[in-house]
């Protein structure tokens, strides 16, 4: 199921670079399986505009104590989001994988370390081909945009076995999703089915893992994905360089925008002006019988 969720988030789905880099999204999931909260996603996609690099970093947690499952990534890609490099960890338990993977000249070069064993990847990999979790970035870049009633075929690396599959992303008619408008996107990659809700900007708003009963909201507040799970700031300090503030993201906006509505005074009040004042009266005229004789 660990390796399913993965697959969810790094699909639909930047550790910081200095001042050069420009946040396009950042924001937390929570996870759910049918109404039990199981855990939560850290995400951020950046632009390094000096290197001219989309960068993708996420922390995936499920679990508590000996069931505990963490999973990590850092990406980063070209312009043009070739790719240029990644490095993802897993942890699960007492068991971890992880994979160093660097990208040169059409080839894929990669170390994985599993269960105590080394293994190197050298492999061409096919023009056109991209790291999954920039899968939505790939979309809004192609010549048809993010819209409706699209078919996307591509083939893409699924960085938690540096192996190349195909996939397909059907792009239904906009739809509400938790009180946003947003695209309805069915993807096929790795055999797997999944659903997904993003918007223009290419947020990702929430996912279902079709026939599983795994699905993912963002959310507004940091809180409302963590709260009661297992949770670690220097972990995140680690792999972000900061602890993510999750505010960059169609949820954060609406929910500050409400607040300043709220806080607003009423239409009906003068601001600065204390009740009875400020009003001027006119000065009636004489009647005409009390002018002088």
């Amino acid at each position: 199921m660990v390796q399913k969720l993965l697959l969810i988030l790094s699909l639909l789905t930047l550790a910081p670079l200095g001042a050069h880099a420009d946040i396009l999204f950042e924001g937390y999931s929570k996870i759910l399986s049918g109404d039990q909260h199981i855990g939560y996603v850290v995400s951020r996609y950046e632009f390094d505009n000096k290197k001219k690099q989309f960068i993708s970093t996420y922390l995936l947690k499920t679990g508590k104590g000996a069931g505990e499952v963490t999973e990590s990534l850092k990406a980063t890609a070209d312009s043009e989001l070739a790719p240029i490099s990644y490095e993802y960890t897993a942890l699960a338990g007492k068991e971890s994988k992880t994979i160093d993977a660097k990208f040169k000249g059409g080839s894929l070069s990669a170390v994985v370390k599993s269960g105590g064993k080394v293994q190197r990847i050298e492999k061409k990999i096919p023009k056109g081909t991209f790291l999954s979790t920039f899968l939505v970035y790939l979309m809004l870049k192609s010549k048809e945009g993010l819209r409706s009633e699209t078919n996307y075929e591509y083939q893409a690396i699924a960085e938690e076995d540096a192996a190349i599959y195909k996939g397909q992303a059907l792009v239904g008619k906009e739809e509400m999703f938790n009180g946003f408008k947003s695209f309805k996107i069915l993807n096929t990659f790795k055999d797997i089915k999944f659903l997904s809700y993003v918007n223009d900007r290419g947020e990702i708003l929430g996912t279902n893992a079709m026939g599983q009963g795994i699905t993912t909201e963002l959310v507004a507040n940091p809180t409302d994905a963590t709260t009661g799970q297992s949770y670690s700031a220097n972990i995140l300090k680690t792999l972000f360089g900061s602890v993510p503030t999750g505010q960059a993201n169609v949820a954060s906006r609406a929910q500050k925008l409400k607040e300043r509505e709220s806080q607003a005074p009423s239409p009906s009040k003068q601001m600065g002006v204390p009740p009875g004042q400020g009003i001027i009266i006119k000065a009636q005229p004489e009647k005409a019988e009390s002018k002088g004789n």
